[in-house]
């Protein structure tokens, strides 16, 4: 059994393993590092990577607002390379249903809050400490609409900023101190204003104290920048916000599908809906102003129909095997 620091990896093919952390020793640089996954699959890409402790609960957040929680020691061992067993053979999570978001939590703090969002623009704040008695059984994080799904959870203090982009190339920041706490069951109010056909496209947190922080924008048809943070100033949560970016005249259709914070010394990796994966230093995407259109950070066939449809952060733990 292993026992202290381990590595949990979710995919998003709905997989999940558990590691120990001495399997990513440190190695030199300029090494290729160790694969953390079976293979370069879209199945088996990593949509949750983190390190905790055997002892921490894995809050897990579904698409249709429940949450789960178990300790980081049931989940069952695997290799670097195993695929991992499915979700719901360590919790009942319902085959129609899908986990969203999984976070390790060592401590209900009364100080800390989960924020909770959903792709059709609704947003709420829980304290931490209500989620204290979680179990495998499931608890309701979140009352959902028709048609609606919970997409985002974030831990968070009242020190922290939320940013909220959407689809349609609009962002808006405000203070997590402004979002009035509520209870488990509640529906939260409304983020941002959105227009006919717009939905949230990412939610991130904002430190206004780390100078190494940047905005990473990307699009569906496959451009992108990083923007300095300073360009969205805090606004009064519910408003329209302000462009986060300028879609080019020839990809009118296009569709904002990240607006993330990110760190210059991060690595992203692209994919698209066809399964074409590019993995990029954050350093080498261009820094523009907020009303810049970009520049293509991958070449999308969009004549097929193909389209980026997720970006993810490289695990730490492959960064600290050396660079690719």
């Amino acid at each position: 059994m292993i026992v202290g620091d381990v590595v949990i990896v979710v995919t998003r093919g709905g997989y999940i393993k558990r590691m120990p952390l001495t399997t990513f020793e440190n190695q030199g640089r300029g090494t290729r590092g160790k694969k953390g996954t079976a293979s370069a699959s879209e199945a088996n890409e990593v949509a949750n990577c983190f390190t905790c402790n055997d002892h921490d609960t894995l809050l897990m957040m579904t698409q249709t607002g429940i949450a789960y929680g178990v300790k980081a020691f049931k989940v069952p061992a695997g290799s670097r390379t195993a695929k991992g067993v499915p979700i719901p053979s360590v919790l009942p999570v319902k085959v129609d249903d899908m986990v969203t978001s999984v976070l390790a939590v060592s401590e209900f703090s009364e100080d800390e809050f989960l924020v909770l969002a959903t792709e059709k623009g609704w947003i709420k704040k829980t304290p931490l400490a209500a989620f204290e008695k979680l179990t495998s059984r499931g608890l309701t994080a979140a009352s959902l609409n028709d048609g609606d799904r919970l997409n985002w959870c974030q831990q968070c203090t009242d020190d922290d900023d939320l940013l909220i982009g959407s689809s349609k190339g609009m962002g808006t920041r405000f203070k997590a101190s402004k979002l009035r706490p509520t209870g488990r069951t509640s529906r939260g109010v409304k983020a941002m204003k959105l227009k006919e056909g717009d939905t949230l496209a990412d939610v991130s947190l904002l430190n206004s104290n780390n100078d190494k922080e940047f905005i990473l924008a990307v699009t569906a048809n496959g451009y992108g920048k990083r923007v300095r943070p300073q360009e969205f100033k805090t606004q009064a949560r519910g408003g329209v916000g302000v462009r986060s970016i300028k879609f080019k005249e020839a990809s009118k259709d296009d569709d904002v599908q990240c607006l993330r914070v990110v760190n210059e010394n991060d690595e992203v990796l692209l994919i698209t809906s066809q399964g074409i994966m590019v993995r990029q230093k954050v350093k080498d995407i261009p820094t523009q102003s907020r009303s810049a259109t970009g520049v293509r950070v991958q070449k999308v066939d969009r004549e097929s129909g193909d389209q980026i449809s997720s970006v993810s952060i490289v695990p730490k733990y492959e960064e600290r095997n050396g660079e690719e």
